[in-house]
């Protein structure tokens, strides 16, 4: 399979049959919102009960009522009359039955995760049969600006083949290095701009991207399940970070909550599933950061870690936040570790006591950078391991 056939794979969705208006059903109306065709108030008087959202959504289409990708339809009113007047046809005798009236909304999803199908994925799953914990070492896959959507270079597909083919290798190096190293737990970071978004640059960019956002966060949620399905056969424990990057930001018309953002809420759906089949995921745990803020510090087996996108400083500046971060008695002054993404190239620096990490990005290449230095940069994810502080074994997958 190649990999353009593999995203149509990712972004793929349950279609719908959407049978044609008609003006004969009467007990059925529509009334359009003026600002989106797609949008609409419904109200439909029937001898059916209808009790889920795939009663609403089927009793809808199969009344004409259009049902356009990324919209969902949510029940507003419903009200049962046990003897109310109705005729099965025009010019009939009305008869008394009993009749029920629905008031429905279709309303666009936003970037509302099916969580649906993610429960059907975590539910598939059998348990594998694990190694015991072998030490205190921790293995990290660190990953950051997928920028999912994205056409620049070769696009979506080229960064869902890079990403696909790292994790690959990362669990080859993990499996290698546990023959000769005290490791138990691996540690996957999504380190932010996971998608592309819409915000950037006040929307400017968004016609150079070929997913809309629900698409971006839907390839991306799968992306993190492969992850986790590919660690989770061959770990004793996962543990699983994610940020948002300022790619990630929901809206910045109006300034929300510094945790609210695609990647995060993603990450949320996928552990609400995990829960669901313990015996195959009983040994993974996914973190966000705490509401209202915009990165994570915890200790990750021996050592502690901050994990941001890195859009919180200047370019080149992590050092200087880390140092006000430090003064000021935040949760980073007690870090070992700062992990993060944004500049889209690796690098690292250190003193006696820190370690900062930049990790390299998954695109190929951001077309306007290319044309105004030349500059691509060299992708991949990270891989190393921690133990009190100290790092090894690190290389680009």
């Amino acid at each position: 399979m190649s990999f353009a056939d593999k995203l149509n794979d990712l972004v793929s969705y349950p279609p719908v049959n959407e049978p044609r208006p008609t003006r004969e059903n009467w007990g059925f109306t529509q009334e359009y919102a003026p600002h989106d065709p797609f949008t609409r108030t419904i109200t439909a008087t029937t001898g059916q009960r209808l009790d889920t959202e795939d009663d609403w959504t089927q009793f809808v289409i199969d009344n004409g009522g259009a049902l356009a990708e990324g919209y969902r339809v949510r029940l507003v009113e419903m009200r049962h009359n046990t003897h109310g007047w109705s005729r099965a046809a025009q010019g009939e005798d009305a008869v008394t039955s009993g009749t029920w009236f629905y008031r429905f909304m279709v309303e666009p999803l936003g970037a509302t995760t099916r969580i649906e199908e993610v429960i059907e994925w975590v539910n598939s799953r059998k348990p594998a049969k694990l190694p015991e914990p072998e030490g205190e070492a921790v293995f990290h896959w660190l990953a950051g600006d997928l920028q999912l959507g994205k056409v620049d270079g070769d696009g979506t597909s080229g960064v869902v083949e890079r990403v696909t083919a790292s994790i690959d290798a990362a669990v080859e190096q993990y499996k290698r290095l546990r023959k000769s190293r005290s490791v138990g737990l691996v540690h996957i970071a999504w380190l932010g701009d996971c998608l592309e978004g819409n915000v950037s640059q006040n929307g400017r960019n968004f016609w150079r991207t070929e997913l809309t956002v629900t698409e971006q966060v839907r390839v991306f949620r799968r992306l993190m399940m492969y992850s986790i399905d590919a660690f989770a056969a061959v770990a004793p424990e996962v543990q699983v970070d994610v940020v948002n990057g300022n790619h990630d930001q929901v809206q910045r018309f109006q300034e929300t909550r510094a945790d609210d953002g695609h990647a995060t809420e993603a990450a949320i759906a996928v552990a609400d599933a995990l829960t669901l089949n313990p015996a195959a995921y009983g040994h993974v745990k996914i973190f966000v950061p705490n509401k209202d803020e915009s990165y994570i510090t915890r200790e990750i087996g021996t050592s502690i870690i901050t994990m941001a996108h890195g859009h919180q400083w200047r370019n080149g500046k992590a050092f200087e936040w880390w140092k006000g971060q430090s003064f000021n008695l935040q949760a980073p002054g007690s870090s070992h570790f700062l992990f993060h993404g944004h500049e889209h190239q690796f690098s690292i620096n250190s003193n006696k006591e820190r370690v900062r990490i930049c990790v390299p990005t998954y695109e190929s290449e951001s077309t306007w950078w290319r044309h105004k230095t030349g500059d691509q940069a060299k992708t991949g994810g990270l891989v190393l391991i921690t133990l009190n502080g100290e790092f090894s074994d690190m290389g680009i997958v």
